[in-house]
């Protein structure tokens, strides 16, 4: 019986013409050009991305696309995630990353990290997108508890009434609680009640962030990067409902071994130095949608919770396109995949 992999050769060799061919993988289908035997170097692949594995999230009304959500596009963009040897920090260059600490509990307070996308737009130029994020720990613990104060239940009235107010130092609230003052903007803050079991939530990520904090800025920057660059260049999707649950098909482009990495490395430097002939997209990334970093504090527990012992706690690098397959799909769940891609098409 004719292996899967064979009929596949089997039918490209068959093409004397350039044509495009659609292959299906477990990913999805991938389109390509074909001229006589050999595949050419462009690649256009439509991906299906499953809500239930993590590649789809809604942190709002709209749909978005969380990071091992990109990374699974990233195999065939093959973007290269690569860090700068400085970041810049109040005027001054850095080592990047660069953390700044508490100095009493020397703890993190805020991530200073840089990150550059090297790869192919669709067309087959070379497009470095470069963006720098000031990860700012205690903004976003302040987020999360404002987050836990403005919940609601169905009929409109507070889920945690207990668990925070807005206010001045000087004036402590008179309900009952534990209460401890953070200041926001003079002399303005919120008074939050840690004995309130949604402030122990916020506490509980709030270690999680001080624990992870490099690798949750490394991880909202690099999908910030995946996003913007034009091999991939999607921010939101339109989700569908079948069979498998809740899906999104998107398409996106590469260039088969196109950059090599000592290409990368001179790209990494001409950009550096600031000469010209390659196309850069330089970004400070000054806001981030609290949803979107809560969605990359679970991928890096996620990821912490799957690395073996003795490993944990150690970043994991992401600078090879495609390393390893983030989908971790069942046979079960490619085979039902591969079937709503036949059943798509027939339509």
């Amino acid at each position: 019986m004719e292996s899967k992999k064979e009929s596949k050769e089997t039918a490209i060799t068959k093409k004397p013409e350039s044509q495009t061919v659609g292959l299906t993988f477990e990913f999805g289908k991938v389109y390509v050009k074909v001229r006589g035997n050999e595949i050419l170097e462009p690649i256009k692949a439509t991906f299906m991305l499953f809500e239930r594995l993590g590649h789809i999230y809604k942190p709002g009304k709209s749909w978005a696309i969380a990071g091992i959500g990109y990374r699974l596009l990233n195999t065939v963009s093959s973007v290269s995630l690569v860090c700068a040897q400085k970041v810049v920090v109040d005027g001054r260059e850095q080592p990047n990353p660069y953390m700044e600490r508490d100095e009493n509990t020397k703890l993190p307070q805020i991530v200073h990290i840089r990150k550059l996308g090297i790869g192919m737009s669709m067309i087959g130029n070379i497009v470095v997108i470069d963006k720098t994020l000031s990860y700012n720990i205690k903004t976003y613990f302040l987020q999360s508890i404002q987050k836990k104060m403005k919940e609601k239940r169905e009929d409109g009235t507070p889920l945690h009434p207990n668990c925070g107010k807005l206010g001045v130092k000087m004036k402590k609230p008179e309900e009952k609680g534990e209460w401890a003052f953070f200041e926001i903007e003079a002399p303005i803050g919120v008074w939050v009640n840690y004995s309130d079991s949604a402030i122990l939530d916020c506490m509980d990520q709030h270690v999680q962030r001080q624990r992870f904090a490099e690798r949750i800025a490394e991880s909202i920057v690099s999908r910030n990067i995946l996003k913007d660059h034009p091999a991939i260049g999607v921010s939101t999707v339109t989700p569908k409902t079948s069979e498998a649950g809740t899906v999104a098909y998107v398409t996106v482009y590469g260039y088969r071994n196109a950059i090599e990495p000592k290409n990368i490395s001179e790209i990494l430097a001409q950009t550096e130095q600031g000469e010209e002939g390659i196309e850069v997209k330089a970004e400070t990334i000054t806001e981030v949608p609290l949803e979107e970093e809560e969605s990359a504090i679970d991928e890096v527990e996620k990821t912490e919770e799957e690395m073996p012992a003795g490993k944990k706690d150690k970043p994991k690098e992401y600078a090879v396109p495609g390393e390893g397959d983030p989908s971790k799909m069942t046979k079960e769940e490619a085979e039902e995949q591969k079937r709503l891609f036949e059943k798509r098409d027939e339509r």
